[in-house]
């Protein structure tokens, strides 16, 4: 397979996206991180190139798309979710796929229940209507941990594992893992995160779900422990053209696994 290359921009309000392929638009809202910017050189780069490398050869043209830089402390998620609709209408000029991942699921699920008219169709990969319990005590235990000290807290990841890894040994396993990473994670803008993790714990779309009116589909793995199985179901169930795709044997990465960018580019090609 031919290398494709790689490009870089910045969208209307400041929110930074790299771009790969060609073809049908897909705006790719990534899950939480620390920095606001485009993902840096290394790893970090690698394994967001994991991310969109499948579904730009099923031929979508991917704008993986972060954050505004610089963002209040106050900030809501209805107002991110405004800021990446007026950016989204201001590039495109029209409707476009939009997929999200863990926060940005969050977030699409707020943008296609204020702003539908930027939005053709919807995927919704490893989110749902709230923040699970298991996702909202390791968001809050991240809060607190960066309020109070300006850096990620090994217990904060502690608390998030039984949502990344379902066996309990293996998470154990993990534990002193999680006490090596947390000092080593630089954040270029500590206001920056702790906006977006109180924005998305206030963020609860249940009762606006039965008047969303754009096709969407939701991913989720059975092995994802942020959230229950109900939330998950009750989410597409309650959205007039919602529809739920299930992962037995996948968790919340399921965005690198070969059926998620088959399902994704299956559901984004049959007409509306």
């Amino acid at each position: 397979m031919a290398a494709q290359a790689l490009r870089q921009g910045i969208f209307e309000g400041g929110l930074p996206f790299l771009t790969m392929g060609s073809g049908q638009p897909l705006v790719y809202l990534c899950g939480s991180t620390p920095n606001h910017r485009h993902p840096a050189p290394g790893l970090e780069r690698a394994m967001t190139l994991r991310t969109v490398r499948p579904l730009a050869t099923a031929g979508f043209e991917v704008y993986f798309t972060n954050r505004w830089p610089g963002m209040l402390a106050d900030t809501t998620f209805a107002e991110v979710a405004a800021r990446h609709a007026d950016a989204i209408d201001a590039y495109f000029g029209e409707p476009v796929d939009i997929l999200g991942h863990s926060t940005g699921g969050s977030l699409l699920l707020q943008l296609v229940a204020d702003r539908p008219e930027v939005v053709r169709k919807a995927v919704v990969a490893c989110a749902a209507y709230s923040l699970g319990p298991v996702g909202r005590r390791a968001q809050l235990s991240m809060l607190h941990a960066l309020e109070e000290t300006g850096h990620y807290s090994a217990d904060a990841f502690i608390d998030g594992l039984p949502g990344m890894v379902h066996n309990r040994v293996l998470r154990a396993l993990l534990t002193p893992v999680a006490h090596l990473a947390a000092p080593r994670i630089t954040i270029d803008n500590v206001t920056d995160a702790i906006a977006m993790l109180r924005a998305e714990d206030a963020f609860d779309i249940r009762d606006r779900l039965e008047h969303i009116s754009i096709e969407t589909l939701l991913i989720c793995g059975a092995q994802d422990g942020f959230w229950t199985l109900d939330m998950f179901a009750e989410t597409a169930y309650r959205m007039p053209r919602g529809r739920m795709i299930m992962y037995p044997n996948r968790g919340h990465a399921l965005v690198t696994a070969p059926e998620f960018a088959r399902d994704v580019s299956a559901f984004l090609s049959r007409p509306a």
